[in-house]
């Protein structure tokens, strides 16, 4: 593990802790204000495109017998994939306009100020945090997102620009707390609620790290691997495990536990 940088002064250092909670505030207000915007773009834009076009049924929905309810019920139902797919936009051009941060260690207890380039990184993690609240958390009628983002065409953009960067498909939505840090190979599984880190976080400090899954790996339900951690090539993770930050998981070999540890070679590793 990389060390925290030491801190500038000693009159840094001699200084209080600093007060999350302002800070923690503002995040929720700029995540409250980007995933409104979001939101309602996406619903302006699709009901334009649907009046402009007449895409609208011309009778009414309420008392309508079944054959026009089940008219009705299919212009909806293009409504909400045309909303889902504005909205899947919408996050692509977000991402572009955000620089990746870089990987590194952080402080939290102080605060940094705008002339030190850390300072800039954590604004750039804080935005995509904000993205990525809105990408795992989409308000309805966002329940399409994730099978939009994972099916061509918009995964041939969203994928390499979003993440994570992956050539693997699940049929459930994992969720990774930090996309642009975290890679998965080919035929990877990763089982219902398990999460994904690219990330640690300490009382004083938070680091960035990548954290890659090699090819044919399984991650077990429930199981979380945090940020630094290296899933080698046809490794399991037993459900319900924690993988430990900056922890190796060898080619085949089984983990299981919290935190999770080497309980065998599933099978031999070739030559």
């Amino acid at each position: 593990m990389s060390a925290a940088p030491s801190a500038p002064s000693a009159v840094a250092d001699q200084s209080p802790p600093m007060n999350m909670n302002v800070g923690l505030q503002f995040f929720l207000i700029l995540d409250m204000m980007i995933r409104l915007l979001i939101w309602s773009t996406s619903l302006a834009f699709t009901c334009a495109i649907f009046s402009r076009f007449g895409l609208w049924r011309s009778f009414p929905i309420i008392g309508a017998p079944l054959g026009e309810a089940w008219q009705w019920a299919m212009t909806l139902s293009n409504w909400i994939v045309l909303f889902n797919m504005i909205y899947v936009a919408e996050l692509i051009l977000l991402r572009v306009l955000v620089p990746t941060p870089r990987t590194g260690v952080y402080p939290t207890n102080r605060p940094l100020k705008m002339t030190d380039p850390r300072a800039r990184q954590l604004i750039y993690a804080c935005f995509l945090g904000v993205l990525t609240k809105a990408r795992y958390e989409a308000p309805f009628p966002a329940f399409l997102v994730y099978h939009f983002s994972a099916i061509p065409p918009l995964r041939w953009i969203f994928i390499p620009l979003f993440g994570p960067k992956t050539k693997s498909t699940n049929v459930t939505d994992p969720l990774c707390l930090d996309p642009s840090f975290v890679e998965i190979g080919k035929n990877v599984v990763i089982g219902s609620n398990a999460t994904l880190a690219g990330h640690i976080q300490v009382p004083d400090m938070v680091a960035i790290r990548k954290t890659v899954i090699e090819d044919d790996v399984l991650v077990g339900a429930n199981s979380i691997v945090f940020g630094g951690a290296h899933i080698k090539k046809g490794a399991i993770v037993a459900a319900g495990s924690i993988v430990a930050p900056y922890t190796i998981i060898g080619p085949n070999e089984y983990w299981s536990g919290v935190p999770a540890v080497k309980i065998r070679n599933w099978r031999e590793s070739p030559a």
